[in-house]
């Protein structure tokens, strides 16, 4: 295995860190981000959010958190209801946009609701995505408490990069719906 395989290479060939080589990517790939020398100076000097504050987890070392964008629905075919039932399956295509409004993404989904809790009713939904974003291809898939969801609160469902510049890379897709129709906020975890 070469030094490419067991490590994310700079440009001279050196191994070089996580956070470093995450944010000159990220640098390269959305106009206006700021160096990785200063953490405070991964926001754009014009003060725009562009990718919210790109930031390690504080608790957990080799993990990039990307925050602050926005996802908005443009298309899709199928139905799910605002009280989900088994079986209802919704295609979608969707846009990321940072918080200045850049576009840096496309999303490609599948929503199919498969179960009802009998508990307490709440209804879950396999979701599967391919997301097109910084030069790379991801591939997202995970059940998410719909109910929970379209209450506001946050759902969550893990992926990988499976081409383009970060393959290999796990991440995990943060989506929180909006009063706006059609609008969610979204977060990423990227992990070498």
């Amino acid at each position: 295995m070469g030094d490419r395989e067991r490590g994310l290479m700079a440009p001279t060939g050196q191994r070089t860190d996580l956070l470093a080589a995450a944010a000159a990517f990220l640098t390269e790939h959305v106009p206006g981000l700021a160096t990785v020398a200063d953490p405070p100076a991964r926001v754009p000097a014009d003060g725009s959010a562009a990718l919210g504050g790109l930031a390690t987890e504080a608790d957990v070392a080799g993990v990039v958190r990307v925050a602050g964008l926005t996802e908005r629905v443009l298309g899709g075919h199928g139905e799910i209801t605002p009280v989900p039932r088994t079986g209802q399956v919704r295609y979608y295509e969707d846009e990321i946009r940072t918080a200045a409004g850049t576009l840096i993404g496309t999303v490609s989904g599948r929503l199919e609701v498969v179960h009802e809790r009998p508990g307490d009713g709440h209804r879950f939904a396999v979701r599967t995505e391919q997301v097109h974003l910084f030069g790379t291809l991801f591939h997202f898939s995970g059940l998410n408490d719909l109910t929970a969801e379209f209450a506001g609160a946050y759902v969550s469902v893990p992926g990988f990069a499976v081409a383009g510049e970060l393959v290999g890379w796990s991440a995990v897709r943060s989506i929180h719906m909006t009063p706006t129709p059609f609008v969610s906020k979204v977060q990423l975890v990227l992990a070498r």
